[in-house]
């Protein structure tokens, strides 16, 4: 099943992908200084080892290569929420700014959501359709071209938060780009009290919000070790088995930390 609205503008004229262009860079801006303001200044969010990601959005993009950050997703607004912990001058600079896998069922419905999106740098995953569907590979021919990609390998907003597969989408990514990229791992807790997942859905105020960021990944002499001794299905399976289990481990450090704030900040927060 094709996507309904496919709005990027590959392989248009000169002119229309310019205007495409400068249109993208504005409307993912305004969306990043948006959500800085509201993680930053109308929550409570901290982040944990913040200078790792900082540090590797700005050495990737001096050297080309590519980057895959992935995180936990437990609200609708993770995204532009959690990657607005980046500096301003990120923030404000839509070329520097990730690629985002989402729900086509969710934010492709309509042309006015659709073109909203896919100008906020949005791809449109359809549920079901496997790893090899058209965005899969719209996705993997970014990191070929040296972009920021970043996914919820849950594959689904986790409202129980319980320990689900990561979806194989991820392991197709990082195994077969041109040139392994690099990966950074990060948790959050509380996104889902700043926007609750069930009625009324609106956002709150002065939520405490913890952010953990892991240590950047280079799989890069591991993943040229196992070709040769691996089917492209085993080389998938293995590193979202590994990229799993990181998040995971992730996830016990950030929710202790998220509890410590909460136990020894409790005036900061509204009910």
């Amino acid at each position: 099943m094709p996507v309904k609205h496919w709005l990027f503008p590959d392989g248009k004229s000169p002119v229309k992908t310019k205007l495409w262009n400068w249109s993208s860079n504005f409307v993912c801006g305004l969306a990043g200084a948006v959500f800085k303001v509201y993680l930053e200044k109308l929550n409570y969010c901290k982040v944990y080892n913040k200078e790792k990601i900082i540090d590797t959005v700005d050495q990737v993009r001096k050297s080309g290569r590519s980057l895959i950050t992935y995180s936990n997703h437990d609200s609708c607004i993770d995204d532009p929420t959690t990657l607005a912990m980046l500096r301003w001058d990120h923030v404000l600079n839509g070329k520097r700014l990730r690629w985002v896998l989402v729900a086509d069922e969710i934010c492709f419905t309509s042309k006015p959501l659709a073109l909203f999106f896919s100008l906020g740098k949005a791809i449109p995953v359809i549920r079901g359709e496997g790893i090899y569907q058209k965005p899969m590979d719209y996705a993997l021919d970014k990191i070929d071209r040296g972009a920021w990609v970043h996914i919820f390998p849950e594959g689904k907003i986790n409202l129980e938060k319980t320990y689900i597969r990561f979806k194989w989408g991820i392991g197709r990514l990082l195994t077969e780009a041109q040139q392994c990229p690099i990966v950074v791992p990060f948790y959050h807790y509380g996104m889902d009290e700043a926007l609750p997942t069930k009625t009324p859905y609106f956002p709150r105020f002065k939520k405490k919000i913890t952010i953990l960021v892991g240590n950047p990944i280079d799989f890069s002499e591991e993943l040229e070790r196992l070709k040769h001794k691996m089917t492209a299905t085993e080389l998938r399976k293995h590193f979202t088995d590994i990229l799993q289990e990181k998040l995971y481990a992730l996830r016990k450090e950030a929710e202790e930390l998220h509890k410590v704030r909460k136990a020894e900040e409790p005036h900061k927060e509204d009910s």
